[in-house]
């Protein structure tokens, strides 16, 4: 690609120049200020100590942007209305000829501007409203910057030199309007040592004169000397371009979203609609309440998964409006990458949107089709996935008007399998972005030549040999229920393979094994895996004779205590009660019977018999793990097979 990445420095009087004049400008999709003044107030104090202060990635801009840009801004009241608005740095609409877009970094210099530019917020009940100042008679040099509310300046008259000089206390953003930095700090120089500036009997003496010229002389080299670095990408860059190479950035400050630059597009091309402008972030809270959607859509807490389901619908699609261009080059959305997200238009957007019930519907569909009931995407191995489910249900409905000729229960028993199949060949662990779109192309393939088979029973055997097909491509390996039954008995298993085994165990549950609360997601109780055989009673237990080839994973070579053989899902109440006791004592002080909770213990994979065994020998340990291990891998085995 043309044009070259430059970096380059600037000092904090440079920063505020560029962003008076108009030359930076923030992005709208930009996060708001979140820094607290206790951050600010870190940044200025290694300003002052010329440290470094990390890095501002600028995108450099042409006549004509995709993107919104504005001047710096913080929350403050209307002082008419007193309602809230946002105010901007500098007051004044300013432009420069040449401008870039700051697009990591607006903590930084929303930070600098603060402290050194004297933006803050003018009404009084607003975080921002304070300044800061170099307090010259502390002798911690570690808190020589400190944050005044207004108020608090107003009544102290810190808004007056002679008051800040008497003090000790100079601001650190000059009270002179457009004053220089250098001329304002020479002028303290100047001031620290007139009388003038002290009552009778105040003035400090010879030695405290000098310590305090010292500090200040050392804190205005810092001022001018720190360096900011500026990574500047030339205007050759799509914001396709942007999202993609964004990771390989600097990310001290706060990092590009991909959403966020989604919403802008989305806010700017329908903000004239008869509706409204679409709101991407409101959306998601609002999909994020909708029964099936709950626990996976959140504008805060990866909000990026929620673009990624709705793009996978748009790849699925036959019938589609056509793709943003974003670049010269014409191309299609075929992957959930930040380009083909941003690549999906607002039209498509708007389509979702009226289509919220139906796309929350479909999600939770997905759910329960392949655990057996609703979950969150932390939960789920490789949550991206659950977009190729809502994506063939939504190919269905909508490029088949008169019906697709294939059934519903069909596209249950296709995913039901490869999800399955990817989530325990950890398939995904190699990047799902480009191969999500590859996987539908797939699996659309797979349904489409449904007609050409007499029955589903047939189409299901090759369905199952097409998804075999798929996985060895890949290089894939699915494993075998003895692998499986590996796996569960394994307790340093982690990752999405942990999240894959323990999933119907976690989400087919209920009902609390001991209180009987409904332990169902969403739910008021925190759920916990707990121990059926509890770690203190093993710890307590493993130097047995008898005990420690199975309890003592130094013995025995494996982690039997902490695998999901061992685990089963409880209330945090429930667990504390469990908490040290075997299990047949337990059991047995409860009066539980297998007959009363049978429907909990199935899913629990604990047969009767081995509820029974909890009262037998401790030697029958191993056994009782072992069975249910094997119970377990040939759930997950049968979950992996095309059937309807």
């Amino acid at each position: 690609m043309a044009g070259h990445l430059k970096v380059v420095d600037t000092t904090v009087p440079g920063v505020l120049e560029a962003l008076r004049n108009g030359e930076w400008l923030i992005p709208q999709f930009q996060r708001d200020f979140v820094w607290g003044t206790e951050q600010v107030s870190e940044l200025v104090q290694s300003i002052l100590a010329a440290r470094p202060i990390g890095m501002v990635t600028l995108w450099e801009q042409r006549t004509q942007t995709p993107m919104t840009l504005e001047r710096l801004s913080i929350l403050d009241a209307n002082p008419v209305t007193g309602k809230s608005e946002f105010r901007f740095f500098p007051s004044e609409e300013v432009r420069a000829q040449k401008t870039y877009a700051v697009i990591d970094g607006k903590q930084r210099c929303t930070a600098i501007a603060m402290a050194f530019g004297g933006f803050r917020a003018k009404n009084g009940k607003y975080r921002y409203s304070g300044r800061y100042f170099l307090d010259l008679v502390t002798e911690d040099a570690s808190k020589r910057v400190r944050f005044i509310k207004e108020t608090l300046v107003k009544e102290d008259g810190l808004d007056s030199d002679t008051t800040c000089i008497r003090m000790g206390l100079l601001p650190l953003a000059s009270n002179q309007e457009g004053e220089e930095v250098l001329k304002q700090w020479m002028r303290y120089l100047r001031l620290l040592s007139s009388p003038d500036c002290y009552g009778d009997g105040c003035m400090p003496n010879e030695d405290e004169i000098a310590r305090r010229t010292k500090i200040l002389e050392s804190c205005f080299e810092g001022i001018v000397n720190t360096k900011l670095a500026v990574y500047t990408v030339p205007d050759v860059y799509s914001l396709t371009d942007i999202c993609e190479i964004f990771d390989t950035l600097n990310t001290t400050g706060t990092k590009v979203s991909t959403v966020d630059l989604i919403h802008s597009l989305l806010y700017s091309e329908t903000f004239n609609d008869p509706q409204g402008p679409l709101l991407l972030r409101e959306w998601m809270k609002d999909l994020g309440q909708r029964d099936g959607a709950y626990g996976w859509s959140n504008s805060q807490d990866r909000p990026e998964l929620t673009t990624q389901l709705v793009t996978a619908t748009y790849v699925a699609l036959n019938d589609r409006p056509p793709p943003r261009r974003l670049s010269t080059k014409e191309s299609d959305v075929t992957s959930v990458k930040a380009g083909d997200m941003l690549a999906v238009p607002s039209a498509y957007w708007r389509f979702v949107e009226s289509e919220s019930e139906t796309f929350a519907q479909y999600l939770g569909d997905g759910q329960r089709l392949v655990a057996g009931g609703n979950f969150g995407w932390q939960t789920c191995p490789y949550p991206v996935s659950m977009g190729i489910y809502v994506a063939l249900r939504w190919h269905t409905k909508f490029d088949y008007a008169n019906g697709a000729p294939w059934s519903r229960d069909e596209v249950d028993a296709l995913f039901r399998a490869f999800f399955w199949r990817n989530a325990l060949s950890r398939r995904y662990d190699q990047g799902f972005l480009t191969q999500i779109g590859t996987d539908l192309v797939h699996l659309k393939r797979i349904l489409a030549k449904r007609p050409t088979f007499a029955s589903s029973a047939q189409w299901a055997s090759e369905a199952s040999a097409e998804l075999t097909d798929l996985f060895l491509k890949g290089f894939a390996k699915t494993p075998s229920v003895d692998e499986l039954k590996d796996f569960v008995l394994d307790g340093q298993i982690g990752g999405a393979l942990w999240k894959a085994i323990s999933l119907p165990t976690r989400v087919g549950v209920k009902r609390d094994l001991i209180s009987g609360v409904s332990l169902a997601f969403p739910n008021d109780h925190q759920v916990e895996m707990h121990h059926i055989f509890p770690r203190a009673w093993c710890r307590n237990n493993k130097r047995h004779e008898r005990l420690s080839r199975v309890l003592d994973k130094d013995v025995s070579g494996r982690d039997y205590v902490n695998s999901l053989a061992n685990l089963i899902p409880l209330s945090r109440k429930s667990n504390n009660e469990w908490q040290q006791k075997h299990p047949g004592q337990f059991v047995g002080e409860r009066g539980l019977t297998y007959s009363a909770m049978k429907e909990t213990f199935a899913h629990l994979f604990i047969t009767e018999e081995m509820f029974q065994s909890f009262r037998s020998e401790d030697e029958q340990i191993l056994e009782f793990w072992k069975v249910r291990a094997g119970l377990i891998a040939a759930d997950l085995a049968k979950r992996m097979e095309v059937w309807l």
